[in-house]
């Protein structure tokens, strides 16, 4: 590591995989995944079922009850993927929140790091086209992550700076 250079490299995406704060993170957002990917295989299964049902009954229905049959199951299709849809962006959100309230959790040990290095910028190494790996404390800031057991931050946590409902 060099002492007194004015730049400094971390990589982000690293910060997040490799501290135990941030794995903590990516496990919870997959265990989400993994929940909402379940009731939309759920979900399908039972439109499945319905569909074959709907088709059995179709030669002993007339034509209109069979089409109302017909157009109100589209309907609670269209509508429940809609609904899976929203969930899914709703969770995508969440996780981008979650995300930065990590990122700005971890910004002291940035600011630690710094003043310890002497640097006056800490660049993300996806941003620098070349670079003395030497100037890359991606280890060193995820070691006081997990010195400081920074623990990860709650979903509905505030960012820093954000209002809350204290009655500001």
């Amino acid at each position: 590591m060099v002492v007194g250079s004015p730049f400094l490299i971390i990589n982000q995406e690293r910060l997040l995989t490799g501290s135990k704060a941030g794995q903590e993170i990516l496990a919870e957002e997959e265990r989400q995944r993994d929940q909402l990917r379940a009731e939309a295989r759920a979900l399908d299964a039972s439109f499945e079922a319905e569909e074959r049902q709907l088709t059995e009954q179709r030669p002993t229905l007339p034509a209109e009850q069979f089409r109302r049959l017909s157009d109100a199951f589209d309907a609670r299709v269209v509508e429940a993927r809609r609904k899976q849809d929203e969930r899914a962006g709703a969770l995508a959100q969440e996780f981008d929140q979650r995300r930065r309230q990590f990122y700005a959790r971890i910004a002291p040990i940035l600011v630690t790091l710094m003043d310890r290095y002497q640097a006056k910028a800490i660049f993300d190494e996806t941003s620098v086209l070349l670079a003395d790996q030497s100037l890359n404390i991606t280890a060193a800031v995820i070691a006081e992550i997990d010195a400081r057991g920074a623990e990860p931050v709650p979903p509905d946590a505030p960012t820093p700076g954000e209002k809350t409902d204290g009655g500001d």
